[in-house]
């Protein structure tokens, strides 16, 4: 092409023809400046310049022919030859470079996007200068890159390229409810979205600034990155149609760059955060890749666990093996590490080791983290010590299954071990046997020496236990002074040879336990009594095997101390008998089925001068039930201070009517040691006798010499608080016991009773005869009244009363009858009954 310096087209080739898309000659009719609308400010400038001064020209720009899609070309310009000193025309040489510069551009893009420098420079920056590279590859368009908000429903404006900053604000303006427009609908869609504008509808937000601007139509591409949208990359372009491969070209190439920018930049944030977060986590944790090397760990990790990135990072987790050296636990660590890396992730407890050597438990939770294929590319391992709440449990455990004091197991434990025990006897067809240990006296242990030392006997006898019986065997404390001992496959079946087998054990640790506990340098010498039961026999649970093992262990009790027993059946059937005595004699107190009896005592003349009172119970069902059936049965529930308080209260109203017919009678009511013991004994006398309005000195209560063993001097303060009530004493069965006469004198008495045993044959010169005489002198010289019961024969009373007994007491005067029978000639009959009635045997 020929210019002139007024940009006036002079000449042109056919070639530029081709290139312009017209003819040469219709080519040469238009202006050399309509060829570049779309050409650059600057460009525009170096060019007007060139014409008016002649300035050489090597430079690119838009060139935009007549017919076809814009060019790129390298525009060369030279002045031709003149005689005036100006030059008078030029010659442009117009080089097309459009696929070198769409290259050059792509490539430009590609290097900003892996550009170092670039890389560290904040997001809207380096979308800014994404914005400007592709604007000028796109001559007279517009660029405009929004981004999503997490919300995901508003678009922000994060970097533009040829929009003016009108559009911008009109942006900014949006409500976040306002989703119209091109580029909401391609961000909503995933697609690319073209629109031809006729309106500034059309584009929604800023399309009348838009269309002020010249722009007819827009492409909005959305950005997407790894399974999410980003936002869109808007392209605004002056014509409404939009037909030029190298646009495409250009277009998909920085929607794609854009893309991996924005991706990269918020992945970068995100890495920063979870590296942060990491680092500032109150949590131990650990990065591992795919393979199981360390990648990272954070400060609490080091500090938790005292292992430094330099000992931990770059180490594969198998390494690492946290358990105590020579354990044996290594291949079992390996097989845990290959687990947690063949899986998604982990969760558990396990017990870990710090630097130092120490242990402690962690709770650790291991997840996988995945990649957009969805291959396991890290793991995140987060360690809690939980070491604090693992003793808790512990000690909870120990609380709940141990004894704290000697550290056995204890009930529960045991019958959880018992229960297993049944069910694999059952399964194998094996015997196991339980014993039941009780110590003997172990009370008067504690009360003596204090309890300190007593729980030191427990402790050392515990470990005494523990040492004569097998590392399967139990041994197990349930309180007190109790033990059992559990003997786990002691046979094939229940046989006499088994039995021998657990006697003879059983023997040694009696042998054991009789052998001195030296404690503080002093010896204590302990035994115990044991009931044996083999199991399985039928269906038996294990607290009915408890229950059979104490059944016998009271069995041997009754025997004799020290003793060992089997359980037998028919203990089970007398513990059963015993239990429905016990229940329905508590019935009987209260519902009227007890009765006073009176057994007269007479003087040397056989006149009626006192009597005791004893009790008879009716049963409705059973008939007359014998006192030595029942009251046992009372001592040993306790029921007999209920008793005692019955009868004490019946016959202090029985002895306000004997006053009140104007016949006085001393009545003896019997009173037991449990009695004696109970706290506020001596009140609840004091309040039955005022209830009651009884004369004190007209009741006898009778102890048995047994009572005064090693608690007398305790018995011998509440006789004496009762006496000062006005009660009268006497001694039960004197002679049987073994009384320190010297404290006898001491004890407010007032009669002694001589044991019927000792009237079976009162003969001249035999030892029978010999301790009554005596008996009889010791109660002359205390100035005592003497009562022999039991008297059957005359010869009996022949005797006593040769030897001065003042009272005679037994079946040769009379049987024990209801007070209402004995007494009737003195008492006005009641509306009771004259006679009791009972169905059953005759009372005794």
């Amino acid at each position: 092409m020929v210019v002139s310096p007024q940009g006036r087209i002079l000449w042109v080739n056919e070639a530029f023809g081709t290139l312009s898309g017209c003819g040469a000659q219709d080519a040469a009719q238009r202006a050399v400046l309509s060829y570049f609308p779309q050409i650059p400010p600057q460009s525009l400038h170096m060019l007007e310049t060139a014409l008016s001064s002649g300035t050489l020209l090597d430079i690119e720009v838009p060139f935009c022919p007549v017919i076809g899609a814009q060019r790129w070309v390298r525009l060369q310009s030279r002045a031709l030859p003149s005689d005036a000193k100006t030059p008078q025309a030029y010659a442009w040489f117009f080089t097309d470079v459009t696929d070198e510069h769409a290259s050059r551009t792509l490539f430009q893009l590609r290097e900003l996007l892996l550009d170092p420098v670039s890389q560290i420079r904040p997001m809207e920056d380096q979308l800014e200068a994404l914005a400007v590279v592709v604007q000028a590859q796109l001559p007279g368009v517009g660029v405009c890159i929004q981004l999503l908000e997490k919300d995901g429903r508003r678009l922000r404006a994060a970097a533009t390229a040829g929009l003016s900053g009108h559009y911008l604000k009109a942006l900014d303006e949006v409500s976040p409810g306002d989703t119209a427009g091109p580029a909401y609908l391609a961000v909503q869609r995933v697609t690319p979205v073209q629109v031809k504008a006729s309106a500034a509808l059309d584009w929604g937000a800023g399309g009348d600034v838009l269309l002020s601007m010249g722009f007819a139509s827009s492409l909005s591409c959305p950005l997407v990155g790894v399974g999410k949208v980003l936002g869109c990359l808007d392209f605004y372009f002056p014509a409404a149609e939009i037909e030029n491969s190298d646009i495409d070209e250009v277009i998909a190439t920085a929607v794609g760059v854009t893309s991996l920018a924005v991706q990269r930049c918020r992945d970068r944030e995100r890495l920063r955060m979870l590296s942060c977060g990491l680092q500032q986590a109150s949590l131990a944790m650990a990065i591992m890749d795919a393979r199981g090397q360390v990648a990272d760990i954070n400060d609490c990790f080091e500090a938790q666990t005292g292992f430094g990135r330099g000992d931990i990072v770059g180490r594969h987790v198998t390494e690492l093996y946290c358990g105590q050296e020579g354990e044996g636990n290594e291949e079992g660590w390996r097989a845990w590490c290959e687990e947690l890396l063949s899986s998604s992730g982990f969760e558990g407890e396990c017990e870990l080791r710090r630097k130092n050597g120490s242990h402690y438990w962690a709770e650790m939770t291991s997840t996988a983290l995945r990649d957009a294929r969805g291959d396991i590319t890290h793991y995140v391992t987060v360690l809690k010590d939980v070491t604090e709440r693992k003793e808790s449990e512990a000690m909870l455990h120990q609380m709940a299954f141990f004894d704290p004091m000697t550290g056995l197991p204890n009930r529960r434990l045991l019958l959880d071990r018992l229960e297993m025990v049944l069910a694999s006897g059952r399964r194998h067809r094996r015997v196991s046997a339980l014993i039941f240990v009780d110590l003997d006296r172990f009370k008067r242990l504690n009360d003596v020496f204090g309890h300190s030392v007593g729980d030191t006997a427990l402790t050392m006898l515990s470990r005494r236990l523990l040492a004569m019986v097998r590392e399967q065997d139990t041994v197990a404390r349930l309180g007190g002074d109790e033990f059992v001992v559990m003997l786990p496959d002691v046979g094939s079946s229940i046989s006499v040879d088994v039995s021998r087998t657990v006697r003879r054990l059983a023997d040694k640790l009696l042998l054991a336990l009789r052998e001195p506990f030296d404690i503080d340098g002093h010896l204590h010498h302990l035994q115990a009594s044991m009931g044996i039961t083999l199991l399985p026999k039928g269906l038996e649970t294990a607290e009915d095997l408890l229950r059979e093992a104490d059944i016998a262990l009271y069995r041997s009790k009754a025997t004799g101390l020290g003793e060992v027993t089997f359980f037998e059946a028919g203990m089970q059937l007398q513990v059963k008998e015993f239990a429905d005595l016990e229940r329905d004699l508590r019935y009987a107190i209260k519902h009227g089925e007890l009765f006073i009896y009176l057994q007269p005592q007479v003087d040397r003349d056989g006149q009626m001068v006192a009597a005791e009172a004893l009790t008879r119970w009716c049963h409705p069902v059973r008939g007359f039930i014998a006192p030595v059936d029942f009251i046992p049965v009372a001592e040993e529930s306790g029921l007999i201070v209920e008793l005692g308080a019955w009868v004490f209260e019946e016959v202090c109203k029985l002895s306000v009517r004997m006053n009140l017919a104007g016949h006085g009678l001393p009545l003896s009511v019997n009173v037991s040691l449990r009695q004696f013991r109970q706290p506020g004994f001596v009140l609840a006398m004091r309040d039955t006798l005022r209830q009651t309005g009884a004369e004190p000195a007209q009741l006898v209560l009778e102890i048995t010499e047994s009572l005064l063993g090693d608690d007398m001097g305790d018995v011998v303060a509440v006789m004496s608080e009762l006496s000062q009530l006005g009660l009268q004493f006497s001694i039960d069965d004197f002679g049987t016991g073994y009384s320190n006469l010297a404290r006898l004198k001491q004890m407010p008495l007032s009669e002694i009773k001589i044991d019927k045993s000792f009237l079976q044959d009162l003969t001249e010169g035999n030892n029978d005869a010999a301790i009554v005489e005596a008996i009889l002198g010791i109660a002359k010289n205390l100035r005592l009244l003497v009562v022999a019961e039991g008297v059957e024969t005359q010869s009996q009373a022949d005797f006593l009363r040769a030897r001065g007994c003042d009272r005679l007491q037994g079946y040769l005067y009379a049987r024990p009858e209801p007070a209402e029978v004995v007494l009737r000639a003195w008492l006005e009959p009641t509306a009771f009954v004259d006679d009791v009635q009972c169905s059953g045997s005759k009372v005794q």
